[in-house]
C-alpha cells in the first residue's frame, strides 16, 4: 500500500470514528417501518372512531366539555394515538438496542441524552400547543400539529443522528401545512406522514446502513 493510500485510509478511520462519537448511529430503519406499520393501523381505528363533524369543525367547543359521545371519542383516540406511541417507541428501543450490540456500541451516551433532548423539546412544546389550544380549533389544526411539530422534532435532532432524519422531518412539517389547507383530508395525511413515510424512510435506512 502506498504512502498516499494509507493516509486516505487513516482519515477514513478518523472521520468514522468521530461520527461515532458525536452522532447516534445504531437507529434501526426497520424501527421506521414498524412506527409507520402501527400508524396506518391507528389511522384505520380512528377513522371508525371520529364523526366526519369533528373535522368539518361543526363540533362545539362547548361541546368538548359537555357531550359525552363527544368525550367519549376523545377518550378512545386518546387510547390509539397511546396504543400506536408505545408500539412505534418500543419497536424504535428494541430494534435500536439490536443493532447497537451486534455493532458493539454503547446505546446509552452523552450523545444519547443530547439527541433525546433536542427529540423533547419541539415534542413537548407540541404537545403544549394541543392540550392549549384543544377543543377551540378543528380536528384537523390538531392533527396537522402532531405532524408538524414532530417533523420539527426530527429537523432538530438530525445533526446527532443519521443525516437523512433531517429530510424526513421536512416532508413530515410539509404535510402538516397540507393539511391545514386540505382539511377534508386529515386522516389521509396523517397515515401519508406518519405511515407511509416512515415505511419508505425505513426501507431505504434498513437497505443502506444494513
Amino acid at each position: 500500500m502506498s504512502q498516499s493510500s494509507q493516509h486516505l485510509e487513516d482519515i477514513k478511520v478518523i472521520k468514522r470514528i468521530m461520527e461515532e462519537s458525536s452522532r447516534f448511529l445504531s437507529l434501526s430503519g426497520l424501527s421506521g417501518v414498524f412506527a409507520g406499520i402501527f400508524a396506518i393501523a391507528g389511522t384505520i381505528v380512528a377513522k371508525m372512531i371520529i364523526p366526519e363533524s369533528m373535522f368539518a369543525g361543526e363540533v362545539s367547543s362547548e361541546s368538548f366539555l359537555s357531550d359525552p359521545e363527544v368525550r367519549r371519542v376523545i377518550l378512545l383516540l386518546i387510547a390509539d394515538a397511546g396504543t400506536v406511541l408505545i408500539l412505534a417507541l418500543a419497536a424504535a428501543v428494541i430494534l435500536s438496542y439490536r443493532k447497537a450490540t451486534k455493532a458493539g456500541h454503547a446505546i446509552w451516551t452523552t450523545v444519547t441524552r443530547r439527541l433525546l433532548m433536542n427529540l423533547f423539546i419541539p415534542l413537548a412544546t407540541g404537545g403544549f400547543f394541543i392540550i392549549f389550544t384543544f377543543g377551540k380549533v378543528p380536528v384537523s389544526v390538531t392533527v396537522a400539529a402532531t405532524l408538524i411539530f414532530y417533523g420539527l422534532a426530527l429537523i432538530n435532532t438530525a445533526k446527532f443522528t443519521l443525516g437523512e432524519i433531517y429530510w424526513l422531518g421536512v416532508l413530515e412539517v410539509v404535510t402538516g401545512l397540507v393539511c391545514l389547507l386540505m382539511p377534508g383530508y386529515t386522516l389521509i395525511l396523517w397515515a401519508l406522514g406518519f405511515g407511509l413515510l416512515h415505511i419508505i424512510y425505513g426501507l431505504f435506512m434498513h437497505i443502506r446502513y444494513r
